[in-house]
This record gives structure tokens, sequence and C-alpha cells, in this order.
């Protein structure tokens, strides 16, 4: 007899019930209360059941499962097992039914959790990862072949978008001076400053085109209004070199030199909230089309 088995039939001894007065109270057939207390647990239908006999006789004798389980986790049979075949009994504790289902059960793994968790975070960067593409197709999908709008500050396509002006930084201010010196030794009317032009020359699609002229110099800035960003892309059009690219925002601001390149291709994502500048001098769009293509071509 098991020690479990012993503490058991002692209680019941202690109440002064019988086996057949247990099976009774229990409706489990007495040859299982037997088995229990003799601790032949494979006489018993299966390990579930097991566990739920002993708890049913251990509280019909006034004891704490709980405690007992505790006490006895050595003989108790693990609570789930894999393929556990469970057995229905008739409430008259005659002989048992045939079993009218099979439940399955997986037997509980310390790594399953920790899968799970590994599994549900590689989910979610793929799904991330999707998304990055999605947007990445969009904006190429809308440089490409985004329609013109109408413009908002009344200037249409058919006419030029120029300015002039003296160069912005004062080291060129100071090297037109010094060409002007020079200019003035071979012809005295020769003006005092370079004057700088960006004309436009075509537009096609989203695409426009300006020639800049007038200066040697070609500085490049471009920010987002405040509280805004702006998706943009600076390519060399001749070499393919990729000058910038990136989003611009109110912490980030893109400022390059592009004097050695001929023809300067900047895509923008964002046109109403973005601010492009040429030599310090604003730029101004030919519209408001939220995707535009600026190709700019330098002759000095």
């Amino acid at each position: 007899m098991s020690e479990l088995g012993q503490t058991l039939k002692e209680a019941r001894e202690a109440k002064g019930l019988s086996l057949d007065d247990l099976q009774e109270e229990t409706k489990i057939q007495k040859r299982y209360l037997q088995a229990i207390e003799d601790g032949d647990f494979k006489q018993l239908p299966g390990d579930f059941y097991t566990r739920a006999f002993i708890k049913s006789y251990a509280e019909s004798v006034g004891l704490d499962f709980g405690e007992l389980s505790a006490q006895n986790a050595g003989e108790l049979p693990k609570m789930y097992r894999e393929h556990t075949e469970i057995r229905t009994l008739p409430p008259d504790g005659s002989e048992e039914m045939p079993a009218s289902r099979t439940v399955r059960r997986r037997t509980t793994r310390s790594g399953t959790d920790g899968w799970s968790s590994f599994l549900s975070k590689a989910i979610i960067a793929v799904f991330v990862l999707i998304a990055i593409m999605i947007v990445y197709i969009l904006v190429t999908n809308l440089m490409s072949g985004h329609p013109n709008q109408t413009p908002k500050n009344g200037q249409g396509s058919a006419s030029s978008v120029s300015f002039k002006g003296s160069s912005a930084s004062a080291a060129s201010s100071g090297s037109s001076s010094a060409k002007s010196g020079s200019s003035a030794q071979k012809n005295s009317s020769s003006s005092s400053s370079m004057q700088q032009s960006l004309k436009m020359d075509s537009t096609q699609g989203s695409t426009t085109t300006y020639t800049l002229s007038g200066t040697t110099k070609f500085a490049v800035s471009i920010s987002a209004t405040n509280g805004n960003s702006s998706w943009i892309s600076a390519t060399d059009v001749k070499s393919g070199n990729q000058l910038v690219q990136g989003i611009a925002s109110g912490s980030k601001t893109f400022n390059f030199d592009a004097s050695n390149v001929q023809s300067l291709r900047i895509d923008i994502g964002n046109v109403p909230n973005t601010v492009l500048k040429i030599n310090g001098q604003d730029f101004t769009f030919p519209n408001q089309t939220i995707v535009q293509t600026i190709v700019i071509n330098f002759t000095k």
C-alpha cells in the first residue's frame, strides 16, 4: 500500500466509512476506490480520472486535496498527457461505459511561451517591412506620373518661372567683386556684380525643367515647413549618383553643393510643405502638385 493510499484509508476508517459507503457517496466504483488505497493506479481509467477520483475521495473523508497533493507529489500522475483517453462512468458506479469521445491534450512545455513570443515579433516585423515597401512603391509611382493640379499661386506652367538677384553668400559677393574689378580693366562698362537667373524651359507631366545661369555657384537647400515633413531625393542626371535622399522635417534640412553638377534632378514627395532654395533664393514651384520632379540644368 502506498503512503497516499494509507493516508486516505486511515481518514476513511476514522470517519467510520466502508468502501461501500464511500462508493455510494462519491459514485466511484468500489474497485477503483480499493485501487487508490492500494496505490495501484494502473487499474484506474486514466491519469485525469485518477486525480479526479483521489480528489473526490479526499474531500469525502475530510482531507484537503491541495495539501495531500503537495505531500504526495511523487505518487500522483501528471495532470496532462498527450493523447489521454477520457472515459465516462455511469452515475450508479457500474461497469464503465465506452468512451463517447477522445480528448487530446498537449503536454505543457516551458519553451512554448518563448517560441510564441518570438513568432509574434517575427510576424510584426514582416508586416512593418511590407508597409514600408508599399509606401515606397506608392511614392515612386506618384513621382513618375502624378497629374498636374491647378496652381494656387496663379502661376501656370506656360509662363516662365525665374528669379534674378545677387548671390546670397558673402564669398560669392567677394568673388563677383574680384571678377568685376578684373573685368573693369578690360571694359569699364562691365557690371560690378554677377546676376543669376533660373528660367523655366519646359513641363512634361509632373516634371519641370529649368536652366540656371549667371552664376558660378549652385548651392541647394531643402527643408520642410514647421510641423510637417517631405520626402526628397537629389540625383546627378549625368552620372546617376544620388547626392541626398531622405525625409526633411522641422529638425532635418538638406544642404549640399551642386556646383559640379551639369544637370540636377530633385524629386519631392510633399511640395506644399517643402521649402527649396537655390543659392539662398526661394524657389517658386510651378504648381502645388503634391509630387513633383524639378530638373535644373546648370550653365556657368
